[in-house]
């Protein structure tokens, strides 16, 4: 055996929607982060969000197997003590931010979606890691999670707006272009739709359920995306 057959082949990196979205808002954020290793402390928006997950999470894991969603209790206080245990380290809310209030927000949104969306959605998998390999000649694998795959194979997104997004937001939604191309090229078909799940955070906060789908030549685009990307930062 000769020494280049008997080297080691190098880890793959990978490259999830976090890294490519901050990278294309501003390279030199992500130099910061993803090369020089800078951390800053998570916002009061992002716990809130986290928190939200985690409460979804919880009630559509057991419901793959029940289909019967938990009482709505136990959904607010998987929300509060995920919400009070982020709250221990160091957050860096915005000015004007105050925590408590930031709980009261995340408790109407999960109230509001465990009450309004929940009930429509019956999940098959539910934050499901993927890891997709594209190819021995590129230097990164594409991660991600699905939030929630249903049984009718509908990959859905639970997201908080400020506003209600436009359809050419939706159609436009890079993270669901990524959730689409890894679908089809781990399960060899494609998907009947996506959707966000979507709590508007007005004055008075409403559920909405956005559709959109993608094509076969929306995920060969977003994979040059890719490529251009991951040359750059190579």
């Amino acid at each position: 055996m000769n020494e280049a057959t008997s080297r080691p082949k190098a880890e793959k990196g990978h490259l999830s929607f976090t890294q490519i979205g901050r990278f294309l808002r501003c390279p030199r954020q992500y130099e910061f982060r993803y090369v020089e290793g800078r951390k800053v402390p998570p916002s009061g928006a992002l716990i809130l969000g986290k928190s939200w997950h985690k409460a979804v999470e919880l009630n559509f894991r057991q419901k793959i197997q029940s289909e019967i969603d938990l009482p709505l209790n136990d959904v607010k206080d998987c929300f509060s003590g995920s919400f009070d245990r982020a709250f221990t380290e160091d957050v860096e809310l915005d000015e004007g931010e105050d925590k408590g209030q930031l709980k009261d927000m995340g408790i109407e949104i999960t109230t509001l979606h465990h009450t309004a969306i929940a009930p429509k959605v019956q999940p098959l998998m539910v934050e499901q890691e993927f890891n997709l390999d594209l190819g021995a000649g590129f230097p990164y694998t594409l991660k991600g999670v699905w939030n929630v795959i249903e049984k009718n194979g509908v990959i859905a997104d639970n997201k908080s707006f400020g506003k209600l997004p436009t359809q050419s937001d939706v159609d436009k939604n890079l993270q669901l272009t990524l959730y689409a191309t890894a679908y089809r090229a781990i399960y060899q078909k494609i998907e009947p739709e996506l959707r966000l799940d979507c709590i508007i955070k007005s004055k008075t906060p409403r559920a909405v359920q956005l559709h959109t789908r993608r094509s076969n030549a929306d995920c060969r685009w977003f994979l040059g995306l890719v490529e251009k990307v991951a040359q750059v930062i190579e």
